[in-house]
């Protein structure tokens, strides 16, 4: 009916998200330590409560997903994400930062799930796991040109790019709204649809899958783990690099520029390190899949902690770089992996709880590594951070050895 297949309107989606997410994030963590004054703690709640929500809205939006619609949830989703982001913008005090975290936080909720669920019911699950790297790589390649954007609208204010990005972002919701395909899917019908029954039947189906596959439980163990990694990094490296490091002098480049620069080159090596995992892992292969998973994880924790201790401002950067490379490139493949192993009815409704185990992690690990960047330093926070990830060497193992598609025979 619009005309538009899945996979080109998802990629060419993932390109303009990737840009306004880039216009909008690139200079949020300045704009919350030079304009709204928050210290390291208030850095981290403010993650925290990021996370929380998270934690609280993933299992609900990702059943309204499976039962209602998925284009519906990715397009709410998109509108809460651009109004959070909006009020970031506008009220640069904390306790209207903290509003923001749970609006964007409930945004994503209705994406996180519904959209890989959406794009796998309607081209296939293999296709989809080899679409996820591609719409990064696509997604990095906006996120360079809006980060482009962010130092340019940048000079005038550090609240212009963050609200210039979050039209951006309604403004995919409106396309959405007019050209997403929703072709596949299969909604219940209105007259047996009961919300609140639906809802605990089919997270009742979700606990029940995840029981049934030891392989799920690993990843969901994984993905709580990392989670309480990603907190204390994500709100921390800003202020550290700010506290630890003076920007060398480079004629008339002014900080605004030089945030810019070090987001610029970060992406380049996003894009450079997905395209060669890219090229050199099979998703249809769990070994090596999950290989890359491991290997990829504990290079992250080694350049983590060379991050918090480097020395020197080059070399601090240089670790910064590398670590986000890695981590671009992690994410789409720990994806398709996750995708591989869940039953198409459930589908968004498994996401979501992933993405709840996640929320889980990071609202443990980031008031702990908060207090400990505020108490003692936070070089020593992000130090605490990066040892977290050590429990994934045992468990990647184990989801190795599980194999693909591992059930559990139950009497």
């Amino acid at each position: 009916m619009r005309g538009v297949d899945a996979l080109p309107f998802y990629l060419r989606a993932s390109a303009a998200y990737g840009f306004c997410f880039a216009t909008m994030t690139t200079l949020s963590l300045v704009y919350m330590v030079d304009v709204a004054h928050l210290d390291p703690l208030q850095m981290v709640l403010v993650g925290t409560v990021l996370e929380a929500s998270v934690f609280c809205f993933e299992i609900p939006t990702g059943v309204v997903a499976d039962t209602v619609s998925r284009r519906l949830s990715v397009v709410i989703g998109h509108c809460l994400i651009g109004a959070g982001f909006l009020i970031l913008a506008l009220w640069p005090s904390f306790g209207m930062i903290l509003l923001a975290q749970i609006v964007w936080g409930i945004g994503w909720t209705f994406v996180s799930g519904a959209y890989p669920a959406w794009l796998t019911e309607e081209i296939g699950v293999s296709a989809a796991n080899a679409a996820f790297a591609r719409a990064a790589q696509y997604g990095q390649v906006g996120a360079f040109c809006g980060i482009g954007a962010a130092v340019g609208f940048g000079h005038f204010g550090l609240w212009l790019p963050i609200a210039v990005g979050a039209f951006g972002v309604l403004g995919i919701a409106a396309a959405m709204m007019r050209w997403m395909p929703e072709t596949n899917f299969r909604p219940v019908a209105a007259e047996s649809r009961s919300t609140f029954r639906d809802m605990v039947a089919m997270f009742a189906t979700g606990v029940r899958e995840v029981r049934a596959r030891p392989l799920l439980i690993t990843i969901f163990t994984i993905t709580v783990v990392y989670g309480a990694f990603s907190e204390g990094f994500d709100r921390l490296w800003i202020p550290h690099v700010i506290a630890s490091f003076e920007f060398p002098a480079a004629g008339r480049l002014d900080t605004v520029v030089w945030w810019g620069a070090i987001a610029a080159v970060a992406s380049a090596a996003s894009i450079m390190v997905t395209a060669l995992a890219r090229r050199l892992v099979d998703v249809d292969n769990h070994r090596q899949l999950t290989g890359w998973l491991a290997v990829s994880t504990v290079a992250i924790g080694l350049v983590a902690i060379g991050f918090a201790n480097a020395p020197a401002f080059w070399l601090g950067l240089g670790c910064y770089w590398l670590l986000v490379a890695l981590r671009a490139a992690r994410g789409p493949f720990e994806t398709a992996w996750l995708n591989r192993e869940l039953p198409a009815s459930a589908r968004a409704t498994l996401l979501s709880m992933n993405g709840q185990a996640d929320a889980i992690g990071q609202t443990a690990g980031g008031p702990l590594v908060g207090i400990v960047a505020k108490q003692v330093a936070i070089p020593v926070a992000l130090t605490v951070s990066a040892l977290v990830l050590v429990p994934t060497l045992w468990l990647y193992r184990k989801a190795a050895s599980l194999g693909a598609n591992a059930v559990a025979v139950r009497p």
